[in-house]
């Protein structure tokens, strides 16, 4: 006996149907339906808009409670998932309205067991997730005094970390158990992702490399979360420490990303006092000692003046005979970060108070000679 297909098997019900049936009742049918597909189209609004408001992050986007962008890849996801769910099952009903069954209420049933089967595992993977990371920003904390068990900036770049290993682990394990509900073999997939990641791993070297300096890196806390540093020929601050990689901001807000194996050698500007260094040259012909003792009562006057300055800036003294003047050391100890800043202050402060108490700062001079028309005649300007 030859086997129909679905197609002729659809064709055949729906004549039987339409052959035993009266006009009245496929009007009322026919009623029916666009009830249900109207019905349809008002809860995928409402579900839509449950969804946006959920996974909509607020404008202060950093006490939302996943990443943004994968909010927004999830939000459309889920919106564009329920809107076909929505459809096939009003074409289901419309069908069944007419008597033509194409799928069995028990596979319905079955289907419908597994995902909620799938609902139950994403909600108890992110309450985990949600305890997870309260857990983990409070383990760093006494309690209510508030203080903190390693240095703030050490707990930011930790608990980041420990978030982002939290949030993968999670991730892994529940997917195996959603692929387990529907009946995949994940035994199989881990033995083949075993052998795989082994072959894959003598092409990943620099990937190692990469993670193993990560690792020691935050072990031996040559740097953190917020630190201004220069690795790499990159100067800036440190936005975020990883395992692989490290991202560096510039002062010109250009944002790098390093592979953490090939940072060789760290320049940290915020562990200890920092000194800020200037250089004041003065002519030849000024007093030395006066101008010394003006610098040192400007130093004392701009330490008075600021905080990001620990100590009064010490006037070392001579540290060089230039072309055209000589040059006197200044050093100042400052908080981490302020170095420049007081720097540009020192230089214009100094500046100031030399040109008052008629001290010449030496600038290059220009001499020109102008020749007249006169044999031999030339004039100096």
């Amino acid at each position: 006996m030859e086997q129909q297909s679905p197609i002729s098997e659809l064709w055949k019900q729906m004549t039987a149907y339409f052959s035993g049936l009266n006009y009245k009742e496929i009007l009322v049918n026919l009623i029916i339906s666009l009830g249900l597909i109207i019905l349809a189209r008002i809860a995928s609004l409402v579900l839509n808009r449950i969804v946006d408001k959920i996974l909509t992050p607020p404008k202060d986007s950093e006490k939302f409670f996943m990443n943004v962008k994968v909010a927004q890849t999830l939000k459309t996801l889920i919106k564009t998932l329920l809107n076909y769910a929505l459809i096939f099952l009003t074409a289901l009903m419309v069908l069944w309205l007419f008597n033509i069954n194409i799928i069995q209420v028990e596979d319905i049933r079955n289907f419908a067991a597994k995902v909620l089967q799938v609902l139950v595992i994403i909600a108890v993977a992110r309450a985990f997730l949600h305890i997870g990371e309260l857990a983990i920003k409070n383990i760093f904390f006494l309690g209510e005094n508030g203080k903190t068990l390693i240095e703030e900036k050490r707990a930011a770049t930790l608990s980041a970390l420990l978030l982002s290993v939290l949030r993968y682990v999670v991730y892994f394990i529940a997917g195996i158990m959603i692929l387990q509900t529907f009946g995949v073999q994940t035994s199989s997939i881990l033995a083949s992702a075993g052998i795989a990641g082994l072959a894959v791993g003598f092409g990943a070297q620099n990937l190692v490399k990469d993670v193993i300096s990560g690792f020691f890196i935050i072990f031996e806390d040559q740097f953190d979360v917020g630190d201004y540093v220069t690795v790499a020929g990159i100067t800036g601050v440190v936005e975020e420490l990883g395992l692989r990689s490290t991202r560096i901001r510039e002062w010109t807000g250009h944002l790098h990303t390093i592979p953490n194996g090939e940072i060789k050698m760290v320049k940290n500007y915020n562990r200890g006092s920092i000194l800020a260094v200037v250089t004041v040259s003065i002519s030849y012909e000024a007093d030395i000692d006066k101008a010394i003792e003006v610098m040192r009562q400007t130093c004392e006057k701009v330490y008075n003046e600021r905080d990001d300055i620990l100590e009064v800036p010490v006037v070392l003294g001579v540290e060089s005979f230039g072309e055209s003047g000589v040059d006197v050391l200044i050093t100042a100890s400052t908080k981490p970060g302020s170095q420049w800043a007081v720097q540009r202050e020192l230089r214009k402060r100094l500046k100031e108070d030399l040109e008052k108490a008629g001290i010449e700062i030496p600038y290059p001079h220009l001499v020109v000679y102008h020749r007249s028309k006169e044999k031999g005649g030339a004039s100096e300007e």
